[in-house]
């Protein structure tokens, strides 16, 4: 066995190993990329969902948008005001809470519409807008096949009577509801705010009256019935003012196809106080 030979590839090894770990450590130093560690800092007290609620394409995104800006305006809809109050802390910044938004459904059609057919095609409202194949008379309703129920995350959507309903309390305006939603009938709207017109079709009443029981017809009842200018009527669409609105309900009582409604929660709510009364 010739032992010098072991001695000189050991040793020859030995130094390729040195010299390539030298090269890889000063490339990695010149390389390298500083992140703020306060970065990590502020992505630790977000809740990791990465659902791009903010905009962002991740929490990690986030807070690296946060760290750069300073600017709270960039808001976890998820985290809420108790996180952003959390991020201003560790940012030294005062805290500006935004007021919480939810996702409002403007249609309350489904087994209050009218249907043209039967539809035989794939389970999804994108496929049946795509493939203009609707089973509705209604070209501006629910499609009832569930693509936002799908895509929330935080079981805040269902459907109810074939139309999705949102629950105030799990919603975390995340926006992919509304994303899903082919026919955009799925909005943002203040939590605070629990009365909303469930239609988004602007055709005349008489045509309404053909193919959704419960839509706006136009009649202009709830305008009058507000004693606070909040509701107003655009074309044959009433509409809700949430800065204005007072809860006083009279627009509800007024709207005799019955399209204007409370959010889901407060109609729990109200049905509970009602039998607290009984």
């Amino acid at each position: 066995m010739d032992v010098m030979l072991i001695v000189k590839t050991v040793l020859s090894m030995g130094g390729v190993a040195l010299v390539a770990g030298v090269v890889l450590y000063l490339a990695a130093k010149k390389f390298a990329v500083f992140e703020d560690p306060l970065i990590g800092e502020v992505e630790a007290l977000l809740p990791g969902v990465n659902c791009g609620g903010c905009g962002q394409a991740g929490c990690h995104a986030f807070a690296e948008k946060l760290v750069e800006t300073k600017d709270l305006k960039h808001y976890c809809p998820v985290g809420g005001s108790a996180t952003a109050g959390e991020i201003a802390a560790t940012l030294g910044l005062e805290a500006t809470f935004t007021h919480k938004v939810v996702a409002r459904v403007y249609c309350n059609g489904g087994t209050n519409a009218v249907k043209a057919g039967e539809y035989l095609g794939i389970e999804s409202c994108a496929a049946m807008a795509v493939n203009n194949s609707s089973d509705l008379v209604c070209t501006y309703g629910c499609l009832g096949l569930a693509d936002c129920v799908k895509a929330c995350p935080f079981d805040a959507i269902h459907m109810e009577n074939g139309v999705a309903l949102v629950d105030d309390e799990k919603c975390t305006a995340c926006s992919k509801c509304i994303v899903a939603c082919p026919r955009a009938l799925i909005e943002m709207a203040p939590y605070a705010t629990k009365i909303y017109v469930a239609c988004k079709s602007p055709d005349p009443g008489a045509v309404v009256r053909k193919y959704c029981s419960v839509g706006c017809i136009g009649c202009k009842a709830c305008v009058k019935a507000c004693e606070f200018d909040a509701v107003s009527c655009e074309g044959a669409l009433a509409i809700v003012k949430p800065a204005e609105c007072t809860e006083c309900m009279k627009c509800i009582v007024a709207c005799k196809p019955t399209t204007i409604r409370l959010s889901r929660i407060a109609e729990g709510k109200e049905a509970s106080a009602h039998g607290a009364h009984v």
